[in-house]
């Protein structure tokens, strides 16, 4: 019976952790973008920031991440690990296309900069801690507004 239970243990586990809200994450670069055309690459940035604000919403307070937290905490990390991924890719998808479009001469460059929502890479989570920790330290002390903390709290976690 406990050699069952274990196995069971272990298949469930293994279902909720795949259970996992797994957002899109895009090649950063693909061969045709070289020989694309400047309005193809405008498409491929609006495209690609789709993929972010789908990602995006992955880290919101939706019901599969309460469900996740309720029924197995370690899905819900996986989903906010890999929606951060994916972000992440999606700006530098956008940030490389951005700099073939000004290789090109392409006439919306500015405009098409200004329209993009970036993320940036934090590579482990001693870091993102530590930048939250600096941030805070910034707040506590009155270098920040509220208002400023919380727009800078919201970049370092990549909303």
């Amino acid at each position: 019976m406990n050699k069952l239970s274990s196995v069971l243990i272990i298949f469930i586990s293994f279902i909720l952790l795949i259970s996992c809200a797994k957002p899109t994450v895009v090649n950063v670069v693909l061969p045709e973008d070289k020989n694309a055309s400047c309005s193809q690459l405008e498409f491929s940035i609006k495209d690609s920031q789709k993929f972010r604000k789908k990602a995006t919403r992955e880290l919101g307070h939706t019901p599969g991440n309460y469900a996740r937290n309720i029924l197995f905490w370690p899905a819900l990390f996986t989903t906010y690990v890999n929606a951060q991924q994916a972000m992440v890719a999606a700006t530098e998808r956008s940030v490389n296309l951005v700099n073939l479009m000004q290789r090109q001469n392409c006439k919306n460059v500015d405009k098409i900069l200004k329209d993009i929502e970036f993320t940036f890479r934090v590579q482990t989570l001693s870091e993102l801690s530590e930048a939250y920790k600096s941030l805070n330290e910034a707040y506590k002390s009155g270098a920040l507004t509220e208002s400023e903390f919380t727009t800078h709290k919201k970049k370092v976690l990549g909303q």
